[in-house]
């Protein structure tokens, strides 16, 4: 690694920080595939049910964040238990659709005045980007909306609305454990 690092900064000039952050960015990359390869793995009964629900949860992420652990193991068992329970667990849980479109529009509701919740890690965001996702996340979840009305019993609409509800969920978990920790 010292030889790399070296390389960098006599053939490339680059500096010590710049070096951090390649660095920083390799291992993140490092730690997020190899999550989504152990839970490729632990799902791979349902392997397309696993690569639909990550994509639903990965826009809502990716545009209004959530609750976020700072080790490996926190993050991969969160992520484990939370994918497990819109896979396997909750699908079970008959719900009408009416009631299903209610709770989306509360979700809308929730992702629209509570996200983004960010890691400590990244910098704000511009009131431009705010807008920006929230009408991203918005959208997403109305027009999920409509796909569950128009084919209600499709099993991958489930686990996607079950992706939303938790997803929303823990945004207000990590909204509340933010404040608590800015409280301090």
């Amino acid at each position: 690694m010292e030889a790399v690092k070296s390389y960098l900064k006599t053939k490339h000039n680059l500096s010590s920080y710049q070096i951090a952050q390649i660095t920083f960015l390799f291992k993140s990359l490092g730690s997020e595939l190899s999550k989504l390869l152990l839970m490729g793995l632990l799902f791979h009964d349902r392997l397309g049910m696993y690569l639909f629900a990550l994509a639903v949860m990965m826009c809502l992420r990716c545009s209004t964040g959530g609750l976020h652990f700072y080790t490996y193991i926190g993050c991969l068992a969160a992520s484990v238990l939370y994918l497990w329970m819109s896979i396997y667990l909750l699908p079970h849980v008959e719900i009408m659709m009416a009631l299903k479109l209610v709770l989306l529009s509360v979700c809308i509701f929730i992702c629209h005045y509570i996200g983004p919740v960010t890691s400590k890690y990244r910098p704000a965001f511009t009131s431009a980007q705010l807008k920006r996702y929230s009408a991203f996340t918005c959208r997403f979840i109305f027009f999920f909306a409509l796909g569950t009305y128009i084919i209600p019993e499709n099993p991958y609409m489930i686990i996607g609305f079950w992706v939303i509800i938790l997803h929303s969920i823990q945004l207000i978990m990590g909204k509340i454990r933010k404040k608590g920790v800015e409280n301090k």
